[in-house]
């Protein structure tokens, strides 16, 4: 987070946990925000109980934001669904995520301070299992989505075809130049049949950043979620897909991860789930190509490899699915 921390963001976080009455735990690493759009203290109080300040940074306004968002949008989010949890579940006895201890002032707030979630101790391959990441995934899919559609201030995210398609068209002058004319034509056509497949599936509440640093697994072997500040509802495939993208683990346990996911499906089931997961990693790899051009330009790094995930995506089939 260095890139984003300046010496008075980290003083004002300071005093918010001075005005709170607690003490900063100092850390051999830094906590880190995933968005780079938070600064994360651990904190102590009285009696020993641990707590996290999550204190939200200024953006630059050179930063590069995901296509459609704002500087504040994340803030907002994260808010507006601690309150929701609050509202539904505060003691937290059925949706595994942090109990909220206090809300900043202002709109959007400027901190949330909330229980702290230790993790279990060793190595994260031992600790995050499949059957973890498979009870997270069913307890988001079981949490009511409707009363967080239209709540006031809260910008949900729409993780579904037809929410990628509308931010991918916004992304066109950006990713024009290294999609090409004949590709982004075969990309709303994909949308399009993706729209087809999935559209009247039930939309499920989606993390929006599934991803191994953001899912603590206790000493009880329990999993919890933090860093809900891309939180929305949509694609129940989005979260699944996006962990699979950006974990780092051998690729025998992504295939198997995958398997298990798409075995829980069949027939037709299986069909719509296969093109949850197809759009999602299309709309990742588009996603990264836009943010490629617009830091690197045409000497964008990776750019050989997100345009072969996006064509894997596009055609399906064993290049991206394992039998």
């Amino acid at each position: 987070m260095t890139e984003t921390i300046h010496d008075h963001d980290l003083l004002a976080a300071r005093a918010v946990l001075q005005n709170l009455q607690l003490t900063e735990i100092p850390r051999a690493s830094a906590l880190v925000s995933g968005h780079r759009s938070s600064l994360p203290l651990l904190a102590e109080g009285a009696g020993g109980r641990q707590f996290l300040l999550k204190y939200y940074l200024q953006r630059p306004a050179t930063t590069i934001l995901p296509a459609g968002a704002r500087a504040d949008d994340y803030s907002r989010r994260e808010a507006g669904f601690y309150r929701f949890l609050d509202s539904i579940d505060p003691a937290r006895r059925d949706f595994p995520a942090p109990r909220t201890i206090a809300v900043g002032p202002g709109d959007p707030p400027g901190w949330l301070l909330l229980e702290w979630l230790p993790s279990a101790v060793g190595p994260t391959e031992e600790v995050i299992a499949l059957d973890h990441l498979g009870q997270l995934l069913q307890r988001l899919a079981q949490l009511p989505t409707d009363r967080l559609l239209g709540r006031r201030g809260f910008p949900v995210e729409h993780w579904d075809p037809i929410g990628y398609l509308d931010r991918i068209r916004t992304m066109y002058d950006a990713v024009l130049f290294v999609l090409g004319d004949a590709r982004w034509r075969s990309v709303q056509r994909f949308f399009a049949e993706a729209v087809r497949w999935t559209d009247g599936r039930k939309p499920v509440l989606v993390h929006g950043d599934f991803r191994e640093e953001n899912v603590i697994v206790n000493d009880d072997g329990k999993p919890f979620l933090v860093d809900f500040e891309s939180v929305g509802v949509g694609n129940r495939d989005h979260d699944l897909a996006w962990f699979w993208l950006h974990c780092r683990r051998h690729q025998e346990w992504k295939r198997q991860l995958l398997l298990r996911w798409l075995g829980n499906e069949v027939g037709g089931d299986r069909i719509r789930a296969e093109w949850g997961v197809r759009s999602a990693v299309a709309y990742i790899a588009i996603r990264r190509l836009r943010w490629g051009y617009l830091t690197h330009g045409d000497e964008d790094p990776r750019l050989s490899a997100n345009l072969a995930l996006l064509d894997a995506a596009l055609q399906g089939g064993p290049d991206l699915f394992p039998r």
